[in-house]
């Protein structure tokens, strides 16, 4: 049973919105540093043919060569993916946690309901962004000098769509969900985790005080704006490094269908196949080769995951919970 009536479910989507556009304004840089990481077979450091070599190397050149521009290659494709992930994704979770405080199972052991609740929420918020990761993907991945670079997302949409059909503007998404349920399942369990840590010490600190009115149940409306962004991040980073081989895998599968427009990044990965991404990945790169990309994608899961969970509770501190 639903308990959150219609007034509540707008705020808390609206809410997941303001979190996502906020975040992928912020975020954006590191965006296109990981996309075009994941792209690229050669080595990322040590190799002096490769187009990128290391995080500031490849900062340096994005700017050289494109400008600032170049660094924000993709943002409005990606700010409504963005908006339409977080919006979904808060929408989501929070009316499967108020689902599941009826099952007793569940009730009985809240961390197991964060992470179930979070990694279903996770998914649908997933498959309704997914045609705008398809584009945003495009975009950033290919030449600047190139059309396909320059496209709006209508217009990404509808090219996808003309040459591969609903199976293009999905592509990918098996890596998708594969990743998505432990990422985003893991991250609402260790945020948490982490507040109930903060909560608990501030109970024992006021205890010592001999504070009587402190309140033991958990709840992001008694925890300071600075741990809820702090524990944010925290989760973000944690939760990023156990999924990230499928996250790149899906990256090189969304590449098919416009190797033309990446003549200047060097070879191009071949992915016909999930089986066939996942041995030529390794044959010509190694394990290695999973994880390329991983520090700017650390980075912005940090940033991320911190301005997403911390921007969203705040908003539901104001506007959500004096409706409760």
């Amino acid at each position: 049973m639903n308990e959150n009536p219609p007034l509540i479910q707008i705020l808390q989507a609206t809410g997941g919105a303001i979190a996502g556009a906020v975040t992928r304004l912020l975020t954006q840089p590191f965006d296109v540093l990981k996309i075009r990481f994941q792209m690229q077979v050669e080595p990322v450091t040590g190799d002096k043919s490769s187009k990128y070599q290391g995080m500031m190397h490849a900062l340096k050149s994005l700017y050289r060569e494109e400008g600032i521009r170049g660094l924000m290659r993709g943002h409005n494709s990606g700010q409504i993916l963005s908006v339409s992930y977080a919006l979904t994704q808060f929408w989501a979770y929070e009316q499967f946690r108020s689902m599941a405080h009826h099952v007793q199972y569940l009730n009985e052991r809240p961390f197991m309901l964060y992470f179930i609740c979070g990694g279903l929420a996770g998914c649908i918020g997933a498959t309704a962004a997914q045609p705008f990761d398809v584009v945003r993907t495009q975009v950033v991945a290919a030449d600047p000098t190139s059309r396909r670079s320059r496209m709006s997302t209508a217009e990404g949409i509808r090219k996808v769509f003309r040459k591969d059909g609903v199976d293009g503007l999905f592509a990918g998404l098996q890596f998708t969900l594969l990743q998505i349920f432990p990422l985003v399942g893991a991250n609402f369990l260790f945020y948490k985790y982490l507040n109930a840590l903060v909560l608990s010490f501030s109970h024992m600190q006021e205890s010592k005080k001999g504070n009587s009115e402190v309140k033991p149940n958990y709840g992001p409306n008694q925890i300071n704006g600075f741990f809820l962004f702090i524990n944010g991040a925290l989760s973000g980073v944690a939760a990023k490094v156990l999924v990230y081989p499928a996250d790149l895998l899906k990256k090189r599968i969304q590449l098919k269908g416009f190797k033309m427009d990446r003549k200047s990044f060097g070879r191009n990965p071949d992915c016909p196949t999930v089986m066939g991404c996942i041995n030529s990945t390794y044959r010509n790169e190694g394990m290695g080769g999973f994880y390329k990309g991983m520090l700017p994608t650390l980075l912005k899961s940090g940033v991320t995951s911190a301005f997403y969970f911390g921007i969203y509770d705040l908003f539901y501190r104001r506007f959500v919970h004096p409706f409760k």
